[in-house]
């Protein structure tokens, strides 16, 4: 039985990997192509087993709708082909345990590398953007609200990567492999505790990250239970490392193959950006926080977002955005209002590559602003500070 339930959860795994959207630099996406197939599969399982209005979202993308059946169906489907293989194959016995630990081990050190490498250079945890800056405390969602939080303190975001990275290089070793579980295990339950805790939208892949985890750490259950709860002495369990070869120079070629395609996956997209910390690098022309000078506008601020956006907060604190391209050939913002689907043109002077005025109409509304912009550089949140006492 315990054979049967490992290759259950060697299946269950190999499928949630390749069906989970994670888009990678240099490897394949490879939900891409086989997903159309599993997507149908949840249109149908949600229709007809679980009675769910038509025009659901099928995608199997991030704590969807699609997701939380799909992964009923990998399950389902698992079970399926290792009962079918155990009726219609008996002479052949198939225990994919090893094989299971092996590939999770590597994904394992894979994910950590990437996410590692992310926090290290800031490209998760960025600085809060002007409007966010100016969005009221009790208005800011818990994610956005941790995510701001994180992304003010260098230091921490290096600290969080560091630990992931090291994790991962434990895990590629045999010798330090416990480490790294143990240490990956520990950040796991950690965010998969932020996930919960402010409602972050990756708690299934969180979950199954920290299932990984625990699967790899099951082979040292016994060892770990008699050296710290019995406190008696025990062996060292030692895991066979598969590379399909016993020719011990081959397996070392092939692991380094393979660490240098995860370094080149994690540090390729800050290679090619030439992004080693994001808190620096130059911000799209405009980029900030900028006060209304008008004293009888109702609109308080404008922000412009460095992913394309124009933003108007009134003095209610209500905030409107809109999507934003600018024509610098011609001296005008090229807005969409993706709400009402309509498009406007505003024309905007400069003075010193500053944004001083704007005017134009934009839903059927007419505006004229002078702006003064805001150094958000001076904001409190953004202060290096740092005290040893509290006097």
């Amino acid at each position: 039985m315990q054979r049967i339930y490992w290759n259950i959860v060697a299946i269950f795994c190999f499928l949630f990997i390749l069906t989970f959207e994670f888009d990678y630099s240099v490897f394949p996406n490879i939900f891409q192509w086989i997903n159309p197939f599993f997507e149908v599969l949840v249109s149908v399982f949600g229709s007809y087993l679980f009675g769910l209005e038509e025009g659901f979202v099928t995608e199997i993308s991030s704590d969807s709708i699609g997701l939380y059946i799909h992964v009923f169906n990998v399950l389902l489907f698992s079970v399926s082909i290792v009962l079918f293989n155990e009726l219609f194959n008996k002479d052949k016995e198939v225990n994919l345990r090893p094989y299971l630990l092996q590939m999770l081990t590597y994904y394992l050190s894979l994910q950590l590398l990437i996410y590692g490498f992310d926090k290290v250079f800031k490209a998760q945890f960025f600085l809060p953007e002007p409007n966010t800056l100016f969005t009221p405390i009790k208005d800011i969602s818990k994610d956005l609200l941790y995510w701001s939080t994180i992304g003010v303190s260098r230091s921490y975001s290096l600290f969080l990567g560091m630990a992931e990275l090291l994790a991962a290089v434990f895990l590629l070793f045999r010798k330090t492999r416990i480490l790294g579980i143990i240490m990956g295990l520990g950040i796991m339950l950690n965010v998969v505790a932020v996930n919960f805790s402010f409602d972050i939208s990756v708690k299934v892949y969180g979950l199954f990250l920290l299932l990984c985890f625990v699967i790899l750490l099951s082979p040292y259950f016994t060892f770990l239970h008699q050296v710290f709860v019995k406190k008696i002495p025990a062996f060292f369990p030692r895991e066979r490392e598969l590379f399909f070869t016993d020719n011990l120079k081959l397996k070392r070629g092939i692991k380094l193959v393979v660490i240098v395609l995860f370094l080149t996956e994690g540090l390729f997209p800050f290679i090619a950006t030439n992004n080693f910390n994001d808190d620096s690098i130059p911000r799209p022309k405009f980029h900030g926080a900028y006060e209304i000078m008008n004293p009888e506008s109702e609109i308080e601020n404008l922000f412009i977002h460095r992913k394309g956006y124009l933003i108007f907060k009134n003095k209610k604190d209500v905030f409107q955005d809109f999507q934003l391209e600018i024509e610098s050939a011609t001296d005008q913002f090229l807005v969409f209002d993706y709400a009402n689907k309509t498009h406007s043109t505003l024309n905007y002077e400069e003075v010193n590559n500053q944004l001083v005025f704007i005017s134009g109409e934009i839903n059927g509304k007419e505006i004229s602003y002078e702006l003064q912009e805001i150094d958000c550089a001076k904001s409190v949140l953004l202060q290096p500070s740092f005290h040893w006492t509290t006097q």
